[in-house]
């Protein structure tokens, strides 16, 4: 038995600690690593190595066909805490204790520091609850104490309340705040059992020239923006392209628009014709990598500076000097090139992307938007479901491009202020590269950097490229192919390599030593290694070793099956399910004890090292940035350290302790059978607990999946844990996309435990872990890990400042601007249709109500009330007309609420009758400030008569 006391209860009176233990024992991987046969890694196919300020998978996302496991607990059975066997198996009621107070010990290590009146309180309560814990007569009674204990704890500390913005905050405060977040994540086990971050072994054919020999994270190698080849592949049959970077890709992607693509894989097609206003070279000391204008000609400079901070900006940019490229031999298209940009090209892919009709994933992301948001872009995007209205652009959204004189100036208008460098880098995507209007009409937004209908086209002749390099051929299913861009910014001093040719690779869907056989036989310039070749090549002269771009994990359900019905069932908050595919959530992974246990048993240095990657118990990887300008890694700061300190201590490093994860499975079920949810088996017939894990690729069951088993069954299934009453059977699922495991498995709740990982905003994590939230409004609906409410300041201790906030309520303030009720992160108005009743006139009377967060904190002004119609299968079937006039606004009452009653004459209800429903256009103002923007909200009102 391990003493956890001696760290732990450092705040306890020393007289109860020494006393306890006095009588204790004291015995002792955005893209997957190289052994994934998916995209090959080791091309660095960015433009840019920034990456887009949102979050989306590493890989692309599926269709969940496995039935739901059952679970073998019988409700009738009365708790039996005490009915194990005790000595060799099962765990004995005085460890237990240690246990427990080693759980009390680290809740006050995560109260960070308090005012002395609060920190008194807080001990007192400490010590009271270590007595009853250590007077605890059974496991219950013990388990009782402890939850009784904290609940104490944590309501001696007060409250946060009000409207609060961190956003101004230093990087060193920014980096506390996200210190503070992760450890709460850490606590609730919200960030998953991280297994590797997905750096590798990358092999680089001799005629290559890298860039720098020693890899930077965040930038990678400078293959192409600083690299150079020194001889032609004499094994591509096509002379023109002997001197190409040759790599691979397992599947066509069918198109380059990143603009309507969430994925990963699209977006590294999209990038090597992509400019940016602002890019990153490497320095001159090749030890990190600079920032520069691209399209831009300066930094921005601030319009209402207020101390640093400012919510518009401007930056002078190129216009008659840049010029577009195309390869296409459509004579249409040829026409482009060459092409000066002009000032309104800058603004044309903001409409593109914020007009609604478009149907562009990014823009509809763009519009809702919370950190980095544009001004107005929300209200355009609502209101252009019938096409594209440049004069409401103009009026409505905070983007404008325009000559001043010499120059020609972008300005741009966020909702709240942000740094200079954040005004940078939010607006930096090459998402935003110029594009004409004219060129754009004539090949459609449907086709845009894609194939049309009828293949004639391919997605060459529907792009126009400022980036350093030019589609040059798509052949689809076979190659893809792009050649140097003359007109390219920097076109003299960087990007030497003359093209770069992607081949289609199938057979790597199935064959993890694929790329690696086409690196070998001289097809390709790079390859990762493969765990069954990784002995063979790892210390061959060609290899070279990277970090990781992002932490490959198993993520965890952690839900009890009330919970998963509230947020997933019939009338889920996050989605709907019909009662016959509901999960059966497995009841031992809502046991932190249990969880802690699954992460003890991987020995993650030796899973690692076979598979060419880096052991990590991290969530995020090395390339996560506290100080984004100046390169310093989250991970080296003593924030992330003390987060992460849970998990490593006692362990290789890494996270590994045999023993001590059998003890945690001891904990866990005594707790387990305390509550009733688990009844112990007999050695002939031990009580089961299957733990689905469902992977990407049938080929990961031999690459990850046995071995993950292995460890986990081994330290759970031992005689000294069980006794033989229990079994845990760990299994395997695959879906028929890789995809499947992210969109039809983790993000529905349809699994135990699932691989994969997150990655984006690598300059911003404190903005990025908002995916560790369950609220799907902040996490985009990228939410991997279920368990802990984030919104709910009594789930656990996390405390900033002095005061208790909810983890929701802490990550808004710290990004944006954040309405705090008791700790409670609020919307500052939430609509709901309230009522919607026929009358015998022929007449409708509907309700809207609007709840404030705060009277106190909130105001709001009605501007308009709408009725309108749309055809939700084509959304260029849309009418809409005012109906504020018969529309009866309410004075807010003295619990926030306002409403809207709506009488709609029959003509009303005859024209709109069908597809229709009410829009509410406001403002707000948010403690006594000024109002913003308009807002805009919808209450659907289908109305039950023949259209």
């Amino acid at each position: 038995m391990k003493n956890l006391l001696s760290k732990s209860l450092l705040v306890l009176v020393a007289g109860l600690v020494l006393g306890s233990c006095g009588q204790k024992p004291t015995p002792e991987p955005t893209a997957e690593p190289s052994a994934q046969p998916t995209v090959e890694p080791t091309a660095e196919p960015s433009v840019q190595p920034t990456q887009q300020p949102t979050t989306e998978p590493t890989e692309t996302p599926v269709d969940p066909t496995v039935e739901p496991t059952e679970t073998p607990v019988d409700p009738t059975v009365e708790p039996t805490p005490d009915n194990r066997p005790v000595g060799e198996a099962g765990i004995n009621l005085e460890d237990y204790k240690n246990y427990v107070l080693a759980d009390l010990g680290n809740v006050m290590l995560s109260l960070g520091e308090l005012d002395p009146a609060t920190m008194a309180k807080v001990e007192a309560q400490a010590n009271a609850g270590a007595e009853a814990i250590l007077a605890g007569a059974d496991h219950l009674a013990v388990m009782n104490a402890f939850n009784a204990t904290k609940e104490a704890i944590v309501n001696e500390i007060p409250l946060a309340n009000g409207v609060f913005s961190f956003v101004g905050k230093s990087n060193a405060e920014k980096t506390e705040i996200l210190g503070i977040l992760e450890a709460f994540a850490v606590r609730n086990g919200i960030t998953g059992i991280s297994l590797f971050e997905d750096g590798g072994y990358v092999m680089y054919h001799d005629r290559i020239t890298l860039g720098t020999e020693t890899y930077i994270p965040g930038y990678g190698f400078g293959t192409l923006a600083e690299g150079s080849i020194n001889a032609p592949l004499t094994t591509e049959p096509n002379a023109a392209w002997q001197n190409y970077y040759h790599t691979w890709n397992v599947s066509d992607p069918g198109t380059a628009n990143y603009l309507n693509d969430k994925g990963s894989e699209v977006s590294d097609f999209y990038s090597y014709i992509a400019a940016s206003y602002f890019t990153t070279f490497m320095n001159e000391t090749k030890d990190g990598y600079d920032w520069v204008p691209e399209l831009a000609n300066e930094k921005p400079v601030a319009l209402n500076d207020m101390g640093g901070m400012a919510t518009k900006w401007r930056f002078s940019v190129k216009t008659d000097e840049i010029k577009y490229t195309t390869n296409s031999q459509i004579e249409s298209r040829k026409a482009f090139n060459n092409r000066p940009v002009e000032a309104e090209d800058y603004v044309t892919p903001y409409k593109l992307l914020l007009t609604q009709a478009n149907g562009y994933a990014r823009g509809a992301e763009m519009a809702s938007a919370t950190t980095g948001a544009i001004k107005g872009a929300a209200e355009y995007y609502e209101k252009t479901a019938n096409g594209q209205d440049d004069a409401l652009f103009e009026e409505t959204v905070g983007i404008k491009c325009y000559e001043e004189g010499a120059n020609t100036y972008f300005e741009y208008e966020f909702t709240s202020p942000v740094s200079q460098f954040y005004s940078m880098y939010y607006i930096s995507s090459s998402l935003y590269m110029p594009i004409p209007q004219e060129f754009l009409t004539l090949v459609t937004p449907t086709n845009y950097l894609g194939f049309n209908a009828e293949k004639t086209e391919t997605p060459l002749d529907n792009s126009l490229s400022l980036g350093a390099y030019a589609l040059e051929a798509w052949n689809a299913g076979q190659e893809v192919v792009y050649k140097k861009n003359p007109n390219y910014v920097y076109a003299d001093s960087k990007y030497k390599i003359e093209g770069v040719h992607i081949n289609m690779l199938p057979a790597a869907e199935q064959d993890q030593e694929a790329g690696l056989k086409e690196f070998l036989a001289g097809n390709t310039d790079s390859s990762g290694i493969p765990q069954t070749q990784l002995e063979k090549y790892k210390n061959d002269p060609r290899t070279r070793k990277t970090t990781g771009s992002s932490n490959f994990k198993l993520n965890v359900n952690a839900l009890s099956q009330e919970e998963w019905i509230k947020m997933f069932g019939v009338d889920g908050t996050v989605v709907q399910t019909p009662e016959e595919d509901y999960w059966v959530c497995e009841p031992a992974l809502g046991n932190s004890h249990f969880v802690k246990a699954l992460s003890l048993s991987i020995d993650r240095v030796t899973f690692a090292d076979k598979r060419g990657s880096i052991a990590s118990v991290d969530y995020l990887s090395s390339n996560y940035m506290s100080d984004p300008e100046n390169g310093i890694s989250y991970a080296t700061t003593q924030a992330h350290k003390d987060a992460v300190a849970t998990l490593l201590d006692q362990t290789d490093g890494y996270g590994y302790n045999l023993e001590l994860a059998r003890d945690y499975y001891k904990v866990a079920l005594a707790e387990l059978e305390a509550e009733g949810k688990y009844v112990p088996g007999t050695r002939d017939n031990p009580t089961r607990i299957e733990l689905e894990i469902a992977w990407m690729y049938s080929t990961h069951e031999e690459a990850y999946h046995n071995e993950i088993e292995q460890f986990l069954e081994t330290a759970f299934n031992h005689e000294s844990v069980t006794g033989g009453a229990y079994e845990l059977d760990v299994v395997f699922w695959v879906g028929n996309q890789w995809s499947d495991v992210y969109y039809n498995k983790m993000m529905l709740g349809q699994y135990d435990l699932g691989f994969g990982s997150i990655s984006g905003n690598t300059l911003n994590p404190l903005d990025f872990v908002s995916v560790l939230s369950a609220d799907q409004a902040i996490s985009g609906g990228f939410t991997l890990n279920w368990g802990a409410d984030t919104n709910d300041p009594a789930a656990d201790a996390l405390v900033y400042n002095g005061v208790r906030w909810s983890y929701d309520a802490l990550w808004t303030a710290a990004n944006a601007e954040a309405i705090v009720v008791d700790g409670v992160n609020h919307a500052a108005a939430s609509f709901g249709l309230a009522s919607h009743q026929e009358n015998e006139d022929g007449t409708y009377t509907s309700v809207i109500d609007i709840q404030l967060a705060s009277k106190d904190l909130v105001d709001i002004d009605v501007k308009d009330v709408v009725v309108f119609w749309a055809d939700y299968e084509d959304v260029s079937e849309y009418f809409e007309e005012s109906i504020l006039a018969s529309s009866v606004i309410s004075e807010v009452d003295e619990n926030g609420l306002l409403t809207i009653t709506i009488t709609s004459s029959s003509e009303i209800v005859a024209k709109y009758a069908g597809n229709m429903g009410f829009d509410v256009y406001y403002t707000l103002g948010i403690n006594g400030g000024e109002h913003g923007d308009v807002k805009y909200s919808t209450s659907y009102a289908y109305f039950p008569t023949a259209e």
